[in-house]
């Protein structure tokens, strides 16, 4: 108990920010106390930590600390390595997205406050102050009378800043920032983009110091929509606004419906040509000239461009029917009249006119059924290989980046990457890492992992065991049989099998069933001890024999020799992991 009460005295005291100068961004400015979204981020640590202390678990108080993340992560082709910081917020919410100015990443979150990250180690809140979105005066609507039968409780969280965006035109260069803009005098709101200069003699961000004034506004989508009485007055995660640069002049974006689709709000708006919103927009930052390229959208969070400049989109489905898009100029892609989604009752979308079909508009080019939630979307270039050329999108409901192959405009494969974190925004920075924010605020630098693999390991503990051609070959073929279920990587998250066996990398001389594993048979959950060289033999050797009811498939390990090596093998790699 001593250890919990130790680790709620950290949590509260802001032990968990990155750096001690962050703290001042937690707390409420008269009193001094922590935020809702402070005390919200380190209560969900703090059920970690106690699920922790009931397994008898080894402590390393480290990550909480610092509020750090770390971790490999293997995928298909490569191993990478994460590492990553909380940016502290002071409004609860989510949001944002991020762009790199030279050698350094900007990142701008929800409630519109910009940081500038060279690594995890590295982050900082810059100068730079974005234009007002018209939050205040939103709050001070929502307090009217006049305005007291709509729903506002569960807008606050959401009213978001949406992107960031550097561009270098012949003409200029600058930053971007597209967010929801609301009106106080007309009471109403809108998607806005606004530019910032910056001389060409910069090359800092440290060097940029900007008013929310010093912002020129770029585009407004027409026409402003009042408040709404179906479920929330706005819904501003509904917004769209994600953008991608195309040289020289073009910048593309997207704006969501807000629910305005004739079910959740008073009219469909998507396929109205007089409306601005369910419509992937083209903007010329030497005119500012804006058009309407595409329609029938409903919310789309990730927009990037191909090796050959063709613009990709992806768009959050209803219940389902997440959807990739290659956007012709002129399309109509079908929302909210076909979705490959339902209603979130699971009954049929009203409006659909092709139910669990997509025949008439255009159809999607990839669907994802169930839905992972989509977020943002970049292309990776510069990074390995066997990455280069796809598109890599964030998700929030599975929790996993999503690797894209396209191919003569058809989609090759999809992998998912599993990471462990509810991923608001993808980007690659200019010296080629892959950089992810995440709905509970970490910034998380990524890049291929130069540790030893398992499979370097097992060679060089082979080589210094010196077993002999036949030797080599029976433990081997034990271990085969062994990772077609379980991984042996260290720290290793995302590999194949994880979801359905325990990871054995650090099993030898802990607690019996104490890994984070969540299907552990109550048989194996109910045997007391350690895994000790002699537990380890008698469960490789006779699993059924040694805990009766355990969910251990597969062949019992008959070979005294084979046995009395995977486990010295175990215990090494525990070594190596300290």
């Amino acid at each position: 108990m001593s250890k919990i009460l130790i680790v709620v005295a950290l949590l509260l005291t802001g032990g968990a920010t990155v750096a001690g100068s962050f703290f001042a961004g937690h707390v409420v400015s008269t009193y001094k106390l922590p935020t809702h979204q402070f005390l919200h981020d380190r209560g969900r640590e703090l059920v970690q930590i106690v699920r922790w202390v009931k397994k008898d678990r080894d402590w390393d108080l480290d990550w909480i600390m610092e509020g750090r993340y770390a971790a490999e992560i293997k995928t298909i082709f490569l191993r990478l390595r994460g590492d990553g910081a909380r940016v502290p917020v002071e409004r609860e919410g989510n949001g944002g997205g991020m762009t790199s100015f030279g050698d350094t990443v900007l990142l701008v979150t929800h409630e519109g406050r910009i940081f500038s990250a060279r690594s995890a180690n590295d982050v900082r809140e810059t100068s730079i102050k974005t234009p007002d979105s018209g939050f205040d005066g939103y709050v001070g609507v929502s307090e009217m009378a006049e305005y007291q039968d709509y729903d506002h409780a569960n807008v606050f969280g959401s009213y978001r800043y949406n992107d960031l965006l550097f561009f270098d035109t012949p003409a200029g260069r600058g930053l971007a920032v597209s967010y929801t803009e609301f009106d106080d005098d007309a009471v109403c709101y809108r998607n806005a983009i606004a530019t910032l200069s910056i001389d060409e003699g910069v090359s800092y961000v440290d060097q940029i110091e900007a008013e929310p004034g010093d912002w020129n506004i770029l585009y407004r989508s027409d026409p402003c929509l009042p408040l709404k009485h179906q479920r929330r007055a706005i819904e501003p995660e509904m917004a769209g606004g994600r953008m991608v640069f195309s040289p020289p002049f073009t910048i593309y974006t997207a704006n969501g419906d807000y629910h305005w689709d004739g079910v959740q709000g008073p009219e469909a708006v998507s396929q109205n040509s007089d409306m601005d919103y369910g419509k992937v927009v083209s903007i010329d930052l030497e005119t500012g000239e804006a058009r309407n390229i595409s329609s029938g959208h409903r919310n789309v969070q990730g927009i990037a461009l191909d090796r050959k400049g063709q613009l990709w989109t992806v768009e959050h489905g209803s219940r389902g029917g997440d959807e990739l898009n290659r956007i012709v100029e002129g399309n109509d892609y079908g929302w909210p009249q076909e979705t490959l989604g339902t209603s979130y009752d699971g009954t049929p979308w009203p409006l659909a006119i092709s139910y669990g079909h997509h025949d008439i508009f255009t159809a999607p080019t990839f669907a994802w059924l169930p839905s992972v939630a989509i977020s943002a979307m970049t292309r990776i270039e510069g990074f390995d290989d066997s990455w280069d050329g796809d598109l890599l999108m964030g998700s929030l409901k599975d929790l996993s980046l999503h690797r894209i192959r396209i191919r003569d405009d058809r989609v090759k494969f999809v992998e998912p990457i599993h990471i462990g974190k509810r991923l608001r925004h993808v980007h690659q920075h200019t010296d080629g890492r892959l950089v992810l924010w995440t709905d509970d605020h970490y910034l998380i630098f990524m890049m291929v992992s130069d540790s030893e693999s398992f499979e370097e390991f097992v060679d060089r503990f082979f080589d210094e065991k010196g077993y002999d051609a036949e030797q080599s070959q029976r433990v081997r073929e034990a271990l085969d049989g062994c990772m077609k279920c379980h991984s042996f990587e260290p720290n290793v998250i995302g590999n194949t099998g994880e979801a359905e066996t325990p990871n054995l990398s650090r099993v030898y001389g802990k607690p019996i069933a104490s890994s984070d594993f969540k299907y552990y048979s109550t048989a194996l959950t109910g045997k007391s001890g350690r895994w000790t060289s002699e537990n380890l033999e008698a469960f490789l050797t006779d699993p059924q024999g040694w805990v009766p009811g355990t969910l251990m498939q597969g062949e019992n390990i008959d070979d005294p020799f084979v046995v009395t090596e995977i486990v010295g093998l175990l215990e090494e790699l525990a070594k190596a992991d300290e």
